[in-house]
This record gives C-alpha cells, sequence and structure tokens, in this order.
C-alpha cells in the first residue's frame, strides 16, 4: 500500500504529513530539475554547433549561435552547482577543485546573464541589416558591450548579479533586438517563411529568459531561471522540425547541399565510366551500319537498306542520349571573367525568341550590375530556366526575367505563369534524373536543374526554387556581392511581348 502525502481530516481536525513520503517527492523533484537544466545545458550547445556548421562565414548565424551557447553556459552553471559541485564534495575532493568547479559555475553564470542580451543584439543587427560591415558594425560592437564591462568593473561583488542594474541595459538590448527582428522585411515566399521560423523560435525564448532572469529577480523573484526549460523545450522541437521539413537560417539547406553533392559525385563518375564504355561501342556500330548500308544501295536490297536506317538511328539517339547526360553532369571547371548578367539574359532572350513567341516575355534587368562569373556557364544555367518555364506554358503565359540587387546578393529571377510545382515535389526537383515532364521536343533527363545546382555550388552561390500550384514558379539565382562590381547607378528597364 502506498504512503499517502497528506490526509485531510474533517473540518477542524489537523493536516497529518508523512516525512518519509514528503522526502521522497522532494527527492524526485530535485532529480527532475537536474535532469531538465542536463537537457537545456546539452540541447542549446548542440543547437549552437549545428548553425556554426550550417554556416559559419555568415555573421547573423554566428551570433545566433552565441545566444544558443550563451543559454546553455546558464544551464550547465545550474548543472554544476546542483549536481556536480556536490556530487564533488560528497567524494572528498580537495580545495583546489572544488574552487575551480565554483569558478567555472560563477563563470558560465555571468557569459549567460552579459552574453546572451548582447550577442541577441548584434544577431538582431546583422539579421536586419546585413550590409553592416567594417567600422560600423565593430563600433557598435564595441559600444553595446560597454554596459556588461562597466558592471564586471565596478559592480560588487561580481556573483550574483546586481539584477536590477543587469536589467537597466539587458532589457533594452532584447526589446531592440526583438523589434529589428520583427520589422525584417524580405522579398520572396520562401525568405519570409524562413523569417516567421526565426520569429517564431527566436523572440519568445528570449523574451521569456529575459522576464525571468532579469525582471521576476529584480522584483525579488529568485531562479525563476529554471523555469525557462519549458520554453527552451519548445524553442529546441521547432527548430528540429523546422530544420527537416522547412529549413532554418540555413540548417536544412546544408543537410540538403551535402546529400546533393554526394549524389552528384556518383552521378559525375558513373557516367564518365558509361560514356567511355558505350561510346567506343557505339562508334563501331555506326562504322558497320554505313558498311552494310553502302552494300545493300550497291546490291539494291531496299529491304536490308531499310532496316539499317533503324539502326543507324537507333545508334545516333544513343550516342545524343550519352552525350547529353555526360554534358549535364560533368565536373565543371569554371572559367571566369567579370561579365554583365543584363548582357546574358538580353542575349539569351533575342536566341530564344523563336520558342518564346507564345509568351508574354518581360525583362527588368539591372544594367551596372558586373559579376565574377564563368559566362557559359550561367548562360547555359539561365537558357534551362528560360526553356523549362516555356515548356511549363505551351498554351500560353507569362514569363518575366528579373535582374536586381539585395544588400548581400545579385539576383537573376525567372517566373513563369505555369501550373505550379506540387509542395511534394519541390524538394525532389533538384535531384539528378527526377523530372515533372513528359517526354516532350527536347531529350530530358531531369538534369537540367541539378546541372544549375551544381553551376550555382561551383560560384559560391545558392538556387531557390519558389512555387505555387495554378500561380506558377519562381527560379532565383543567387550571387554573393563578394564577387562582384558595380559602374554607374543607372537601372535599365524594358518590356516585350
Amino acid at each position: 500500500m502506498h504512503d499517502q502525502v497528506f490526509t485531510l481530516l474533517e473540518p477542524g481536525d489537523v493536516l497529518v504529513v508523512n516525512p518519509a513520503a514528503s522526502c521522497y517527492t522532494k527527492a524526485i523533484l530535485k532529480v527532475t530539475e537536474e535532469r531538465s537544466m542536463l537537457f537545456v545545458w546539452i540541447a542549446l550547445w548542440l543547437v549552437s554547433i549545428v548553425l556554426l556548421m550550417s554556416d559559419s562565414r555568415k555573421s547573423s548565424i554566428r551570433w545566433l549561435s552565441a545566444v544558443a551557447f550563451c543559454g546553455g553556459c546558464g544551464a550547465l552553471s545550474a548543472v554544476i552547482g546542483d549536481t556536480i559541485l556536490p556530487y564533488a564534495i560528497e567524494q572528498g575532493a580537495n580545495a583546489t577543485i572544488q574552487k575551480l568547479l565554483d569558478g567555472l559555475r560563477i563563470l558560465t553564470s555571468l557569459f549567460q546573464y552579459y552574453g546572451m542580451p548582447y550577442s541577441f543584439a548584434l544577431f538582431a543587427l546583422y539579421y536586419n541589416t546585413p550590409s553592416l560591415v567594417g567600422s560600423r558594425i565593430r563600433f557598435a560592437s564595441s559600444v553595446l558591450l560597454i554596459p556588461a564591462a562597466a558592471m564586471l568593473l565596478f559592480v560588487k561583488p561580481i556573483h550574483p548579479v546586481n539584477y536590477p542594474i543587469a536589467a537597466l541595459w539587458a532589457l533594452p538590448y532584447v526589446v531592440a533586438g526583438t523589434l529589428l527582428v520583427l520589422f525584417k522585411r524580405e522579398p520572396t515566399r520562401a525568405l519570409r517563411r524562413n523569417h516567421m521560423l526565426v520569429i517564431l523560435i527566436v523572440v519568445p525564448t528570449v523574451v521569456f529568459c529575459a522576464v525571468m532572469n532579469y525582471v521576476l529577480p529584480s522584483l525579488g523573484y529568485f531562479e525563476m531561471w529554471r523555469y525557462n526549460t519549458w520554453i527552451i523545450a519548445y524553442a529546441v522541437l521547432l527548430f528540429l522540425v523546422a530544420i527537416f521539413k522547412y529549413g532554418f537560417m540555413g540548417v536544412q539547406f546544408l543537410i540538403e547541399k551535402k546529400r546533393l553533392d554526394v549524389t552528384i559525385r556518383a552521378i559525375t563518375s558513373g557516367t564518365s565510366i558509361l560514356n567511355h564504355a558505350i561510346k567506343n561501342d557505339v562508334g563501331k556500330m555506326k562504322l558497320f551500319s554505313e558498311k552494310i548500308a553502302a552494300y545493300a544501295e550497291e546490291t539494291k536490297q531496299t529491304e536490308l537498306a531499310a532496316d539499317i536506317q533503324v539502326i543507324r538511328n537507333a545508334s545516333r539517339h544513343i550516342q545524343e542520349m550519352i552525350s547529353r547526360v555526360h554534358e549535364q553532369t560533368q565536373d565543371l571547371a569554371l572559367v571566369v571573367g567579370r561579365h554583365r548578367p543584363a548582357d546574358i539574359v538580353r542575349e539569351l532572350l533575342e536566341q530564344l525568341a523563336p520558342y518564346l513567341r507564345h509568351l508574354d516575355v518581360g525583362v527588368e534587368l539591372k544594367e551596372d550590375v558586373e559579376l565574377e562569373i564563368d559566362r557559359a556557364q550561367i548562360a547555359e544555367t539561365v537558357n534551362n530556366l528560360i526553356m523549362n518555364a516555356a515548356e511549363a506554358m505551351p498554351k500560353g503565359g507569362s514569363l518575366f526575367v528579373r535582374l536586381y540587387e539585395t544588400k548581400k546578393h545579385a539576383v537573376i529571377e525567372v517566373r513563369d505563369t505555369g501550373p505550379g510545382i506540387a509542395k511534394q515535389h519541390l524538394k525532389q526537383v533538384l535531384e539528378p534524373f527526377y523530372s515533372t515532364k513528359g517526354g516532350g521536343g527536347r531529350l530530358n533527363f531531369g538534369l537540367g536543374l541539378a546541372y544549375c545546382y551544381n553551376v550555382m555550388n561551383k560560384h559560391g552561390g545558392k538556387m531557390e526554387i519558389d512555387s505555387e500550384i495554378g500561380k506558377g514558379t519562381a527560379v532565383s539565382l543567387y550571387f554573393s556581392r563578394r564577387r562582384r562590381g558595380t559602374h554607374g547607378t543607372n537601372q535599365g528597364a524594358d518590356r516585350r511581348g
């Protein structure tokens, strides 16, 4: 029979407490708290590592990783204070080890209280204004560091933290950072979805932790940070869902990129072997079929001539097929020069005009953009995108080609009003040999977009696809502005149709 913790008798009688059961309950709660802090520490540091692995060159990702790291430091401080240090004392650890552990507890606690609002403010600055570079951002970083440095130098004791003073600067950092994140505007639907995930994951977590870490302790409610476990569990869960289903701050792109790179390398190797193996035999078929055709003509054997023509057509088709697959899967060696994408797009549209007569074609080109690119490869990439769009609208529609700039990229966008791509197919369209088309007039192996992805990858850029059933598809090629140069400020636009 289980012990009862509380036994309530008739009104007016006394409340009886079972001491053993009470101690047992407290022990369970203590273990639960210790494990929850261990979870928070490990989870936040894993998130920090994953973010850094996704793109450590991107400043906003580095500072968001720092936010997670500082939050994890707070949990580590609790783990040391609640579990590791008491265990060391119980096991008879000497004074030096105890002092080191206590020092680490204080240091990690300070990282949380001073580092998290500072890191969040810088993350928000970079996230909202990615063009901040050089002396301006260094100045902002230094100014934002002053309150934390002043507290460490002039407010004694250093630990525990003086919550009212810390709140005077930490809360404005959190509020300002939150506003910067909330008021960021994204140009495309895919980027807007990513931005919404940032809002849902980062903002509630940081604001909740700020209330628990600074506001409530300033009002006399201490150790409220233990309730941060729940909001952090929510954030980590949503982060995991996001990276596997939608992508978050580029993390899914990292996973997909690795998988696509491996697939493309395997296909490059395989088609190279296949090309060499088949090319020689097809050459023999062609040579001997020509000899037989000549013999059939000399001997007036029309039936034999017709049969051998079938073989010649088949061998030519095999050769064309293998050549096309090899061209679009071979390892690319870039021949880079400085070129104007506007010129490339304009020339392509002139060449493809006969194929686009049934479409209303719109063009908007920023004329002054120059990029360090392989002209031939980029021309073929844009050609693939335009032809894909044209084939998606056999009965007519609108095609719009745009070249524009954002704070970080020069972008070539090809947009159509075709049937669109179903959501379940969007993640597969970059895979080699995957195609939503039927046969069509051109040889089609589902390699066009995989080739485009490969070209952009070689240029250090990226390709994004945004599509909606019934509305059409937009494919955007992003080139880093670090690889570009511009002259003048004029922007040209024209309309063709």
